[in-house]
């Protein structure tokens, strides 16, 4: 069986069993299974970490990108513009204030893709709309903006545009193209956290 199905498999039996430990809540409005595995398998639910940098660049007001890692790694480094709402603090009355603002595209992102798949399972379960995740992560987004790499000569000039596009927004967001090392990553805290900040550069692992 493909390896993707399997981890999508996986994340939705931890999402079940976590649904039984929750409160009590009107189910009226949340996605039936059925709808929710065909929307699994949309890709059109993850976005390109040059498609979120261009439209932080260009100011986006209708962009939310949502760092679900926890708040000890928000902190050490995160995506200039976003906000921090810890995965466990997804259902959270002042998460749910955020996330249900419906003229707003919410795109969730952690060190790689499992915990955002995770945190756009839940809401998508919940019924919430505009939903996505930013494919790769922000280890994705720190190698390929941060850290963007020249094409060779013979590249398509496709690729040079895209790299000169890289170094632009790395200036925009740091004020100079950056080489940084890589953080210890601090281990989730049970804690609810809604933070905006900007940044400082600097990277994360795991997932």
């Amino acid at each position: 069986m493909n390896k993707r199905y399997l981890l999508l498999a996986g994340i939705i039996i931890a999402l079940g069993v976590g649904i039984l430990f929750m409160p009590a809540k009107d189910t009226s409005k949340q996605t039936q299974p059925e709808l929710l595995l065909a929307a699994i398998d949309d890709p059109s639910r993850f976005l390109s970490t040059d498609d979120i940098t261009d439209r932080l660049v260009k100011k986006d007001p209708a962009l939310m990108v949502i760092d679900v890692r926890s708040e000890s790694q928000f902190k050490a480094f995160s995506i200039p513009g976003a906000i921090n709402i810890p995965a466990d603090s997804l259902l959270s009355a002042s998460a749910q204030e955020i996330l249900n603002q419906k003229e707003m595209d919410k795109v969730f992102y952690s060190n790689a893709d499992v915990t955002s798949d995770q945190a756009w399972i839940i809401c998508k379960r919940m019924g919430m709309q505009r939903i996505y995740v930013m494919q790769g992560g922000v280890n994705k987004w720190f190698n390929t903006i941060v850290k963007a790499e020249k094409p060779a000569e013979a590249a398509p000039i496709e690729a040079m545009e895209l790299y000169q596009f890289r170094i632009a927004a790395c200036q925009y967001f740091f004020g100079s193209p950056l080489m940084a090392s890589t953080p210890k990553v601090a281990a989730d805290k049970k804690k609810v956290s809604v933070v905006k900040k900007k940044s400082e550069a600097a990277s994360g692992g795991g997932c």
